[in-house]
């Protein structure tokens, strides 16, 4: 199913979309950093991620997620995608 925030669908609503996305972006730069958990909010997700037991949280927010919705193209919202890197980096 292909997510247009114009349709009335929004990748946001759906956890398991925003899942893959952010998975992906992990795969990209560091294969060996994990998702240990996921929390959505009103208006946000918080990831926490861990690499050889430590662990660093992101919150990525709707306006982010829904500007993503066209991720496996790769039109990924350059804030989400800079949260996500530094985030890695941290760990």
């Amino acid at each position: 199913m292909i997510f247009n925030r114009f349709d009335g669908y929004s990748i946001f609503d759906d956890k398991g979309e925003v899942k893959r996305l952010v998975e992906s972006l992990i795969q990209k730069n560091d294969p060996e950093v994990r998702i240990e958990s996921m929390r959505k909010f009103d208006f946000s997700y918080v990831f926490t991620f861990s690499k050889r037991g430590r662990t660093e949280e992101v919150e990525l927010t709707r306006q982010e997620i829904d500007a993503s919705w066209d991720w496996r193209r790769e039109n990924i919202d350059e804030t989400l995608k800079k949260k996500v890197e530094t985030t890695i980096l941290n760990l």
